[in-house]
């Protein structure tokens, strides 16, 4: 998946949250979601979950777009470093700098 298809997976799923939180009907105590014969609404039966569930994606992919912009740096940074010693006509030596700057995996 891409970050623009993340991206809005996670506004979509933010948008549900405050639509959740925001309708009226769901501050009424519901009869078919009583405790004891009261009825309890079903903002008190989330206790916020729906909320926590997507303040969690939000953290994730905010944590994940600051990891590719830190990797990008760092590539960006590998490159103008072999561009300052003209090591950069080599294609083939461009491409192991950046395995060596890797993490091992080659995910980059």
């Amino acid at each position: 998946m891409n970050s623009i298809e993340e991206r809005d997976n996670l506004i979509g799923l933010l948008q549900k949250a405050l639509e959740f939180y925001a309708s009226r009907d769901n501050y009424k105590g519901h009869p078919s979601a009583s405790t004891c014969g009261t009825p309890t609404s079903l903002v008190e039966m989330d206790e916020g979950t729906q909320a926590r569930f997507a303040l969690e994606k939000a953290q994730q992919m905010t944590a994940q777009n600051q990891k590719m912009q830190e990797d990008y740096d760092r590539i960006m940074s590998g490159y103008e470093q072999l561009q300052a010693t003209d090591g950069i006509a080599d294609v083939e030596e461009l491409i192991k700098t950046f395995k060596v700057m890797g993490d091992g995996n080659n995910n980059i």
